[in-house]
């Protein structure tokens, strides 16, 4: 990670509209292209959020991003291809500090 940038984990809903589904799914290809493309220097991970384990039905999305501010990392956002097809409907953005697991506990 450049030491100019910073983590942000990001928490989005979708729409929940009958036709949320099908315009998710609509997106899919092109917004995984994407995701792979800026893998790790945007997106270091990210997946789906299910109403349940059970039904496994999406309605989210979470992810981990690197971006040197806010501002930079919501512009980035809002040209995501699941932004610009209408799946994500509004998302939260947390300062976020990976923990160095190995280092900070090196018993587990």
């Amino acid at each position: 990670m450049s030491s100019t940038k910073k983590q942000f984990l990001v928490v989005i809903h979708d729409f929940t509209d009958p036709e949320a589904l099908e315009r998710r799914m609509a997106a899919r290809d092109k917004h995984i292209a994407m995701a792979k493309a800026n893998h790790p220097e945007y997106i270091v991970c990210g997946g789906a959020i299910f109403d349940s384990h059970e039904t496994r039905k999406m309605i989210g999305s979470a992810m981990i991003c690197q971006a040197e501010s806010e501002e930079e990392l919501r512009q980035k956002i809002s040209q995501d291809p699941y932004v610009l097809g209408k799946v994500w409907e509004k998302w939260d953005i947390y300062p976020y500090l990976p923990l160095a697991w190995r280092r900070s506990f090196p018993d587990q």
